[in-house]
């Protein structure tokens, strides 16, 4: 499944000349299926798969084909019946049985899916990944004592810096922060190499206000640069007075906002900083007291220095917490915000946001990164908790779905607007988010632009908190006067929702 896009073509080629000789060739049509399907392209894999399952009827190996081609287009209900009439042919069929588990999660029955997964397990414990997935749905269902059992079961079966990484988030659950943080040290003194396992002790560090070894971790991220080793990086000397300085915008944009706090402290040692960042910026992002100057594209001109805007706290050896990067308010987007909602219905105006980063329970299974991050509370949820609201309800999500936004509809039973399409007009988005009376959301881009314009959000941290918000109770010292609720380690929502409706409605 990691073949390259060549052996994609290849594939496909070979599948297409069998096809066009022995056009009821079963086993041509199921691998046409899987060389779209590994080349991003379920749409046309679903139609193959179903030629080939049409074709022979009672083969498992088709049945999951077309399974994981329904999947890929999101119509997890019929792969669910699919791999069900897999297994009921091939009991023992542990491929079906993992697809079968991972439909289950992504329809959000995390039970039935840990049932799925123990199943697979039990047929095949050396499926590659099964004891890290089934570790994971354990600490997802609250179980991280389980959830060490299992890795440790299946150590010799686990890649080492997998295992490392995984055992660590199961010692943080069980024994707290000094015992998973001593586990990620130990793991990238003796393998410097493991480049994931200093991302997630960069995390760590920092998710506990480890600050500077915090950082220093941080420099070995995936970026724009390159995941290449940052190992003994030298800080910048304290003057670098006329010194032409890039900084490199990268990951997103929320990213770029955050890590803006810390250019008036490179500014403050007499550098000249020219920011680039994708285009969405430039209408809030403007040249001024700090930056000389903001472009869409690295500028031709020779630099002094150049940097990925995330290297800036390592370089400069922070260990403060500076404030949010501000946003000039436009009149006339005010002027324009008082107008849309005023149409969408009466004040008091609540926003909200459910989800944030990468719908991983929506994504293609193939060709993804398996290390995105989501922030995400139920639709329905939250919109119970939200129900009574005195006002109108503005929903703000990106990306937003017809079924998320139907079951937080159905659960709020009030007046909701939605003005989700703002999300690539920053300058409109600033506008709205400033008459807002009150914002409820996972941490997400707003956060950054509300913290900006000295706003505020209740803001709903999954567990385990991601660094912003860190692993701790309390606010952040990032967004000091955001309140938090969070969920707990059980994973339920009941308790901080709880919380959120009684201090938003007291």
């Amino acid at each position: 499944m990691d073949s390259g896009i060549e052996d994609f073509s290849g594939a496909e080629q070979w599948c297409r000349q069998v096809l066009s000789r022995e056009p009821r060739n079963h086993a041509a049509w199921n691998g046409l299926a899987w060389s779209y399907l590994r080349s991003g392209q379920p749409e046309l894999a679903l139609e193959c798969a179903r030629r080939a399952h049409e074709l022979h009827r009672h083969n498992a190996e088709y049945l999951n084909t077309l399974g994981v081609a329904h999947g890929e287009v999101a119509q997890f209900d019929v792969a669910e019946t699919v791999f069900r009439r897999a297994l009921k042919l091939k009991p023992l069929f542990v491929e079906a049985a993992v697809n079968l588990a991972k439909t289950l999660e992504k329809q959000g029955r995390l039970q039935d899916s840990r049932k799925g997964f123990e199943r697979a397990y039990a047929i095949d414990p050396g499926y590659p990944m099964l004891a890290l997935t089934l570790a994971r749905i354990h600490r997802d269902s609250g179980d991280a004592a389980r959830a060490r059992q299992t890795l440790e079961q299946a150590q010799k079966r686990i890649d080492e810096q997998d295992l490392a990484m995984a055992l660590a988030q199961c010692d943080f659950e069980l024994d707290g922060e000094a015992k998973a943080l001593e586990r990620l040290r130990n793991a990238v003194l003796e393998h410097p190499e493991w480049i994931l396992a200093r991302n997630a002790l960069a995390h760590l560090l920092l998710s506990t206000a480890h600050w500077r070894e915090g950082w220093e971790q941080y420099l070995w991220r995936k970026s724009v640069r390159g995941p290449f080793l940052m190992e003994g990086a030298a800080p910048l000397p304290e003057r670098l007075d006329g010194q032409r300085v890039l900084l490199l915008g990268e990951q997103g944009i929320g990213d770029v906002l955050f890590f803006l706090r810390f250019a008036p402290l490179l500014r403050d040692r007499g550098a000249r900083i020219t920011l680039a960042c994708e285009r969405k910026l430039l209408s809030v992002v403007s040249p001024g007291d700090v930056l000389d100057a903001v472009r869409e594209a690295r500028e031709e001109a020779p630099f002094d220095l150049e940097m990925p805007i995330g290297d800036l706290p390592a370089l400069l050896q922070c260990a403060e917490t500076p404030p949010p990067w501000p946003f000039a308010l436009d009149e006339g987007q005010r002027s324009l915000a008082r107008q849309r909602l005023s149409a969408l219905g009466p004040s008091p105006y609540l926003g909200v946001t459910w989800r944030a980063g990468t719908d991983v329970l929506r994504r293609r299974e193939f060709g993804n990164d398996p290390t995105a991050l989501m922030k995400s509370v139920e639709p329905g949820l939250l919109g119970s908790a939200l129900r009574g609201w005195p006002g109108t309800v503005i929903v703000l999500q990106r990306n937003t779905n017809p079924e998320d936004t139907a079951a937080f509809a159905a659960a709020l039973q009030g007046s909701l607007g939605d003005l989700s399409a703002l999300g690539d007009d920053l300058p409109a988005l600033l506008g709205v988010l400033s008459l807002l009376d009150e914002y409820v959301c996972v941490s997400n881009t707003n956060v950054h632009l509300l913290a900006g314009i000295e706003g505020t959000a209740r803001v709903l941290v999954p567990y385990p908190g991601e660094w912003r918000w860190m692993r701790r109770e309390g606010p952040s010292p990032w967004f000091p006067d955001f309140p938090v609720y969070r969920q707990p380690q059980s994973r339920d929502w009941s308790v901080p929702l709880s919380t959120l409706r009684t201090t938003l409605f007291s």
